[in-house]
């Protein structure tokens, strides 16, 4: 079909559409001339607004103003971001598959930001099922926190400790270097920038700190005797469970001994070692003296250590900080403190806890992470060793003047300052102390960011609270973890921490449960099964805001 710019008229038409315009003419005179009349409908022409050059001339109207045309306001382009899928802080899942997260999507089983658009996975629509319940982005946390077994999807910036976020697949935003340099595959869209869309990998740093580690008696008797390696005590794999047994060596609550796990191994050698290296920056509490003439003991509780074992932690385990402050640390008398000391510095593992004086005890060990630097302050408090002073080694005593002190320092050279505690005597507890609730308290008044604290060879009790600048974060206690203690089974189980910062906040606080397999091995447990036994007795016990 033609247009009516294209078409030729007919002579009947010229002269059908002449008489039309006379008939105007006609009507707009009238109109002019002789006062009230039939209004005539106006043609296309004078509703029109005129051009510019149309008023230019001797009839224009003077001063007119051209009205310009209207200036098309582009639509802005959507900011897409990454969205982390979250749990409540104590949900055993650790990652969520793609296929499994597909699932959850179409089957209206997740809470999403109603601010979100164009959701993808691997590059390919992610459709949420109808009904999906759709909160505002700041009001998910609250729901994924208060209600177990939820699964949110949440915006990088307002991801807090309180809740926890699962691997997709392997790739994890705020995990482990390994984990964060898989290309992370679920985005989302918003309409404008929020300061909730931010996320810069860049601005990731994670935190490994594992438990009590006094590698003599059991472990060295494997190691060193049975020829095992320093090696392989960092080499375990996963672990189950098969039963419980009593062991009678000490009373038990119930005067009739403790439970201990049937273990068996099940395969995955090297985990623990992947686990611990793949850090950032990690810490450990390191009870024992090394020396070069040390002795293997198969009892007792007076230790030495094969000095070997530094290199080990540093190269296999990726170890980069210890706390010396231990009620064991001068068991070999104040040269076991220097050669100790010694042995850490050629291993290139940093110390604070105890030295050869209370100054050097009590200075802090500070790491460098691509510009932020993260400082790491030990004292004794269960009071088996001797103090360091002015004039010889020692522990540093974990009184309020050198808590405080030794925080406020390294807060003048940190930006992170992590209290790493000896406490919570008398042992085997999980629960916390009215002491250590004043202690933390004096902490984080002190300027303390975070407490991974040890001494009661159990896991036990953790916290996340609001801080003046941010959540802080606190354990009690891992553990044991190079620790010989099997005769139950809470001293042969303990937790990984694994702390996530963004920048310095924490963002994250994640445990991965273990059991000590032959009294030496740490071997993990999945944390959905036999690991939950060591989970539920530290979140039962925990205060997470």
């Amino acid at each position: 079909m033609h247009s009516l710019r294209s078409r030729r008229l007919s002579s009947p038409a010229i002269v059908a559409v002449t008489k039309g315009l006379l008939l105007a003419e006609l009507v707009a005179v009238v109109a002019t001339c002789g006062g009230p009349g039939p209004t005539a409908r106006p043609s296309t022409a004078d509703t029109m607004a005129p051009t510019p050059w149309a008023s230019v001339g001797p009839s224009a109207t003077p001063n007119a103003t051209p009205t310009p045309s209207p200036t098309p306001t582009p639509t802005p382009a959507p900011v897409s971001f990454p969205v982390a899928v979250v749990v409540r802080y104590d949900d055993p899942r650790e990652s969520l598959s793609a296929d499994a997260l597909t699932a959850a999507a179409s089957g209206g089983k997740l809470v999403a930001p109603c601010e979100m658009t164009g959701l993808s996975l691997s590059g390919q629509p992610l459709a949420l099922a109808a009904g999906t319940a759709c909160l505002p982005a700041a009001d998910i946390t609250a729901r994924i926190h208060t209600e177990a077994n939820t699964i949110g999807l949440l915006p990088p910036g307002l991801v807090s400790p309180s809740v926890k976020v699962l691997r997709v697949g392997d790739a994890d935003l705020f995990g482990s270097p390994t984990h964060r340099a898989i290309a992370y595959p679920l985005m989302a869209e918003t309409a404008t920038a929020e300061t909730w869309t931010a996320y810069d990998v860049n601005d990731v740093r994670t935190l490994i700190s594992t438990g009590d580690t006094c590698p003599d008696r059991g472990v060295s008797l494997m190691a060193v005797t049975n020829k095992k390696g320093w090696d392989w005590t960092l080499n375990g794999g996963s672990a189950r469970y098969g039963g419980f047994r009593m062991d009678t060596e000490y009373t038990g609550p119930q005067g009739t001994g403790w439970p201990v796990p049937n273990l068996r191994r099940v395969g995955n050698s090297g985990t623990v070692a992947a686990l611990i290296s793949d850090n950032d920056v990690s810490a450990n509490d390191f009870e024992c003296p090394m020396v070069a003439n040390w002795v293997q003991h198969n009892g007792g509780k007076l230790f030495s250590i094969d000095p070997r074992v530094a290199q080990t932690l540093a190269t296999k385990g990726g170890l980069k900080v210890v706390t010396l402050g231990s009620n064991h640390i001068t068991d070999a008398g104040y040269a076991g403190v220097r050669s100790t000391i010694a042995y850490l510095d050629a291993a290139g593992i940093k110390h604070t806890g105890a030295g050869a004086t209370l100054a050097a005890a009590l200075a802090p060990a500070v790491v460098d992470v691509r510009g932020v630097k993260f400082a790491f302050v030990g004292w004794d408090d269960i009071h088996g060793s001797a103090a360091a002073t002015s004039a010889h080694p020692g522990a540093a005593p974990m009184t309020d003047a050198n808590v405080c002190d030794s925080i406020k320092a390294a807060k003048q050279v940190a930006d992170v300052v992590i209290a790493m505690p000896q406490w919570g005597w008398p042992e085997y507890h999980s629960t916390i102390t009215k002491e250590q609730i004043a202690q933390r308290s004096l902490f984080y008044s002190c300027g303390a960011d975070g407490v991974l604290g040890s001494g009661t060879h159990w896991a036990s009790w953790a916290s996340i609270l609001p801080g003046s600048n941010g959540p802080t974060f606190a354990i009690g206690s891992h553990g044991n973890f190079l620790f010989d203690q099997n005769w139950s089974q809470q001293t042969m189980e303990g937790v990984v921490v694994e702390v996530t910062f963004v920048g310095t906040q924490v963002a994250q606080f994640r445990l991965h449960p273990y059991v000590v397999v032959q009294g030496a091995q740490p071997n993990l447990l999945d944390p959905r099964t036999d690991g939950k036994y060591v989970l539920d007795r530290v979140w039962s016990v925990s205060d997470i805001r």
